[in-house]
């Protein structure tokens, strides 16, 4: 997960200015943490915009277990399935901090792309980066044990979504459950590794919260050639 790029910008900027002006949107000013959009199964007649807060797009398993595939941020659309011929949703999008959404009907929205040749590649491009990031968490989960991947996550999400706390850290605020399925480990071996981190005095943990100083030092110890505690 990078920082929003000038064309991610760009195409915000886009959306908000043309397409939210446009008539047969539905409006949801203050979502709830915990709201489920859509979830696998269901109608893929809509596409989302998230104007603030946080989303999170999880595929699910047996016994409820998930692994989060994208976090989408202000600015960005997300339930582009809807553009294909599926029919169906193939994830699940539930809300992870309180958000403000607008629903766009998928006619409208392929009528605001169809007026707007630049949209289609803007969208794209959006889409291109979900793609190599997705690419990349294969690649963690793959190439890198669980310690390692914690880091790069940590990391990325506090120069992400990070927000500045005291002594010029970063908050990170995602509860232990929570990094733990973005890194795609139990919940009990995230929690002894995070607190292991603390003790090593590389984060700070909070309540549904963890504080990161440097990101950088972050993924100085993750690209070191063995994390000292690493659990494979």
């Amino acid at each position: 997960m990078q920082p929003h790029t000038a064309a991610d910008l760009d195409f915000a900027q886009e959306v908000r200015q043309n397409l939210l002006a446009m008539p047969g949107l539905t409006r949801i000013p203050q979502c709830r943490r915990f709201t489920v959009l859509y979830s696998a199964g269901s109608a893929a007649d809509t596409v989302f915009f998230l104007e603030s807060g946080l989303v999170k797009i999880v595929k699910k398993g047996d016994e409820n277990k998930e692994v989060l595939l994208s976090l989408i941020r202000p600015g960005e659309i997300f339930g582009e399935d809807a553009l294909l011929s599926v029919g169906v949703r193939t994830t699940s999008a539930e809300v992870l901090q309180e958000a403000s959404i607008v629903i766009v009907p998928k006619d409208i929205f392929r009528r605001f792309c169809a007026e707007r040749s630049e949209v289609w590649r803007m969208l794209a491009e959006m889409l291109a980066r979900r793609e190599q990031e997705l690419q990349q968490k294969i690649e963690l989960l793959l190439l890198r044990d669980v310690e390692q991947r914690i880091l790069i996550y940590l990391a990325e999400l506090a120069e992400a979504v990070g927000v500045p706390a005291e002594n010029g850290c970063l908050s990170v605020q995602f509860s232990q459950g929570e990094i733990a399925s973005l890194v795609g480990a139990t919940r009990e071996t995230t929690s002894s590794i995070l607190n292991s981190l603390a003790r090593r005095e590389l984060v700070e943990l909070g309540r549904r919260k963890m504080l990161v100083s440097a990101p950088s030092r972050l993924r100085e110890v993750a690209n070191s050639p063995r994390v000292k505690g690493a659990t494979p």
